[in-house]
């Protein structure tokens, strides 16, 4: 008996590991999910697609003010070259849940373009840099995310069962 707590502890420790994808210009939403508790039960990654018009409109506002922190972290130019710099193709990830990295996590990958430059970047915010606005945004958002991806994981194990 005295077992039981150490196995369920063990047990609760397993879940899914959920990121998503977001392109502000497109208004395209990826989740991505794997489920790793063993080799036995991995299995591979997932991709939930979300067409613009069926974002739900509280995960498109946090989305939004998550991605306009990242964007807002975007260093300035600095040089002759830079009245022409041009940032294009933002890309957002930020990570919903991983028990192995201190969340919450996030980054915008954006190419930047320019008279003499010309180079794929990353801003990358860890949990420290999140402001309490953002980390609520962040929380509200990884709620609803995470019951997607849960939900998703269930349909398909139970039509593996099938």
């Amino acid at each position: 008996m005295a077992r039981a707590p150490e196995v369920f502890s063990l047990l609760g420790k397993h879940q899914l590991v959920v990121h998503l994808d977001y392109d502000p210009a497109t208004e395209e939403l990826e989740i991505r999910y794997r489920y790793p508790l063993s080799s036995l039960h991995a299995s591979p990654e997932r991709v939930i697609r979300i067409p613009k018009e069926q974002i739900l409109r509280d995960v498109l506002r946090h989305l939004t003010h998550l991605v306009r922190g990242l964007a807002d972290r975007i260093p300035h130019p600095v040089g002759p070259a830079c009245p022409d710099r041009v940032c294009r193709s933002p890309v957002a990830t930020i990570v919903i849940q991983d028990e192995v990295q201190d969340l919450p996590i996030a980054w915008l990958d954006y190419e930047e373009e320019g008279p003499e430059i010309g180079s794929r970047r990353e801003i990358r915010m860890n949990a420290p840099d999140f402001t309490a606005d953002e980390v609520c945004s962040w929380d509200r958002l990884r709620q609803r995310i995470r019951g997607i991806a849960w939900a998703h994981y269930q349909g398909t194990v139970t039509g593996l069962l099938q």
